[in-house]
């Protein structure tokens, strides 16, 4: 079964619930690559990916930097427009939007950014900050509910509007400018929420909190979430379904407890294997520099990716790899009861 197999299959008989629903999405776009001799790559950002999202689901998807999940997450922001394919919003085509359609999109579906020191205006206070999108997207004119509404949005994420509301960025920390970042995305009412690496930055008791925090929004105010994550404990701890990407493809799709506890494709097998460990913020940002690295270091040069398939994208990385996986990519199927995976030699199928 194709990545769009996938997509019907999970639509039938959830229609109604499904709030989002991606089409063999490609992306495509140029790298060079070394200092002198310049070589030009052809990275296929995404390439064909399908998956729905239903109402008030937790979906994780989950990849190394360079699989193209963030990609995914603009194009469903409508922030970059792909190639080809399919990108529906309550049934709109999200790449057709502009205007006021637009603009009520970006109401609809908010983003909190993965850089708490970077995403948040250093000459705007929190009330500036938390208040723009109340003002722009929900067009709120009255200065009296507009404070009340970004008291409320401060508390809803654990702060006390009190100490915090005419604080600038600098004034806090991590945890706090994230919960405010967190808080901006809130305010125009959103119904789904796309937390782009919400926890990268922070130290692990930031971490925790801010997972837990997301976990209660989603609860309390019936969101939906998506969260894009290199970091499968992340994803164990909070969604309810995982979807791993690798290299512009979805590898393997299923419940989260299941494809933890018993994954199918080889490559969740090597990150379960290499589960992160308590990082600091330098070490974190070595590690996605060494896994950008090493997921693209097997591209051949662009002329012969333009015209030719190079088998499954994992096998360069994959112990199990046989001749057959290097001359087609497999078929994304349904391997075990809601269990989907793209590989020829499946792992840990008699733990179903």
């Amino acid at each position: 079964m194709s990545q769009m197999g996938l997509a019907k299959t999970e639509k039938q008989g959830s229609e109604e619930q499904s709030l989002l629903s991606v089409r063999d999405l490609k992306v495509t776009f140029v790298k060079e690559k070394g200092l002198f001799l310049k070589r030009r790559f052809l990275i296929k950002a995404l390439d064909g990916v399908s998956m729905d999202v239903r109402r008030s689901e937790f979906v994780a998807v989950v990849g190394e930097t360079g699989s193209g999940k963030t990609t995914l997450a603009r194009c469903i922001m409508g922030l970059a427009k792909p190639d080809s394919g399919k990108l529906e919003y309550e049934g709109r085509d999200i790449t057709r939007l502009s205007g006021s359609s637009l603009k009520k999109h970006r109401q609809r579906v908010q983003i909190v950014y993965q850089d708490p020191y970077e995403s948040l205006n250093p000459s705007q206070d929190v009330f500036k900050i938390v208040s723009t999108p109340i003002r722009k997207l929900l067009g709120e004119k009255d200065d009296s509910r507009i404070r009340e509404r970004v008291a409320s949005v401060l508390r809803d994420v654990g702060l006390d509007p009190t100490e915090v509301m005419y604080r600038y960025p600098h004034q806090l920390s991590g945890g706090q400018r994230q919960r405010v970042n967190i808080a901006r995305a809130l305010a125009p009412e959103p119904e789904l929420l796309i937390a782009d690496e919400p926890i990268t930055m922070l130290d692990a008791e930031q971490r925790m909190n801010i997972l837990s925090l997301l976990r209660d929004l989603k609860e309390e105010r019936k969101l939906t979430v998506l969260m894009i994550t290199h970091d499968l404990a992340s994803a164990k701890m909070t969604s309810d379904r995982i979807i791993v990407m690798y290299l512009g493809k979805i590898v393997e799709a299923g419940p989260t407890r299941d494809v933890v506890s018993a994954p199918h494709h080889p490559y969740v097998e090597l990150v379960l294997a290499s589960a992160p460990k308590i990082k600091t913020k330098q070490a974190a940002r070595k590690e996605q520099q060494e896994t950008t690295t090493s997921a693209y270091e097997n591209l051949p040069p662009l002329d012969e990716t333009m015209y030719l398939e190079r088998g499954c994208v994992f096998a360069p990385r994959c112990k199990y790899a046989t001749e057959v996986c290097t001359e087609v990519h497999p078929n994304f199927e349904e391997i075990s009861p809601r269990r989907y995976v793209a590989c020829y030699h499946p792992i840990n199928r008699a733990a179903q």
